[in-house]
């Protein structure tokens, strides 16, 4: 089956540069591989986008100025394989991913496409998003 493509929804948004890190799971731990080749276990929340297979991710609190980096940003504002958000376990039990979603504004991939994420499908639940009416859209 061919992998699915998701547009920005919101064209008119233009992404931020920013520096992404990619996701991967090695030796038993979900790590995180900086653009400098360095890598650490993840933890905590982050925003994540697949484009071409590859999962691209930023903390989802991070910010450019005072500016959340969000997935269009991780995008670089190109369509995606899928779009969303990982939650790893905490300081204590790190590398254990608990769950992840398809809450993303900008690409809203729906929950019956999640196997473009590339990854397990059974950690997945599925987000809420508001409607595009109420967002005057």
């Amino acid at each position: 089956m061919p992998t699915l493509k998701f547009p920005n929804l919101f064209s008119e948004d233009l992404p931020k540069i920013i520096q992404r890190s990619r996701l991967v799971y090695c030796d038993g731990k979900w790590r995180e591989v900086m653009s400098n080749q360095k890598t650490r276990t993840a933890s905590g929340v982050y925003n994540f986008v697949t484009q071409e297979g590859v999962v691209l991710i930023r903390r989802a609190n991070a910010k450019v100025g005072s500016s959340l980096i969000g997935h269009v940003d991780l995008a670089m504002g190109r369509d995606v394989d899928y779009a969303g958000r990982l939650y790893f376990s905490g300081r204590t039990n790190r590398r254990i991913l608990r769950k992840w979603t398809n809450e993303s504004g900008h690409y809203r991939p729906p929950a019956i496409a999640r196997e473009n994420a590339g990854i397990p499908e059974s950690l997945f639940q599925s987000g809420r998003f508001k409607s595009l009416v109420n967002l005057g859209i």
